[in-house]
């Protein structure tokens, strides 16, 4: 008979941690990826396509790269730093931000700076020591470690990027012709 109950709560032992770390710093190390593989199938875009949003109160595409790399240089970077100073500090995920004059920037300018600010954040959380990955902190309520909040921010960037995807695949991406515009007869 299985003992299902050994799988109730995470391995913590040395070899699982070291694995787990590991495979989180990959996961942060994706979207520096991502970014450059985004650059030239983004570039064929309608430029409506990445400086317009949906509906009101939506980011456009370059307001989504602009705050995930404002968040990850000015949020997270210092959350990596609080956790290795303080006691089980509490954190809180920011409404987005960093979205300012986005929409006026190069797409390309853009996805360099997504990139360069990922790979802080990554060399941040590399830098920190092993037994740091264990201290205690609260993020958006909940009690996590430093682990939990790598995996927050590879799941938040996962959740934005696939929205966007969502929209983009959507959305009538076709290039339109003054012939869309006229009115069609009416089919028999």
């Amino acid at each position: 008979m299985a003992d299902l109950d050994r799988y109730a709560q995470p391995r913590r032992d040395a070899a699982t941690l070291a694995a787990r770390r590991e495979a989180l710093l990959d996961q942060l190390g994706w979207l520096e990826d991502e970014a450059a593989a985004l650059a030239p199938l983004l570039a064929a875009l309608p430029a409506w396509a990445t400086d317009q949003a949906p509906m009101p109160g939506d980011l456009t595409a370059k307001e989504v790269f602009a705050s995930i790399a404002a968040t990850d240089r000015d949020v997270t970077t210092g959350w990596v730093e609080r956790v290795q100073a303080e006691e089980a500090p509490e954190l809180a995920t920011p409404e987005p931000h960093g979205t300012e004059g986005a929409n006026d920037r190069p797409l390309t300018d853009l996805l360099a700076d997504l990139k360069g600010a990922r790979a802080g954040l990554r060399q941040s959380f590399e830098a920190a020591p092993a037994a740091a990955w264990s201290r205690p902190l609260v993020l958006d309520g909940t009690p996590t470690d430093l682990y939990g909040l790598a995996l927050a921010v590879v799941q938040r960037d996962a959740e934005r990027l696939k929205e966007l995807a969502y929209r983009l695949h959507e959305a009538d991406l076709r290039p339109r012709t003054p012939a869309d515009d006229l009115p069609r007869p009416p089919s028999a």
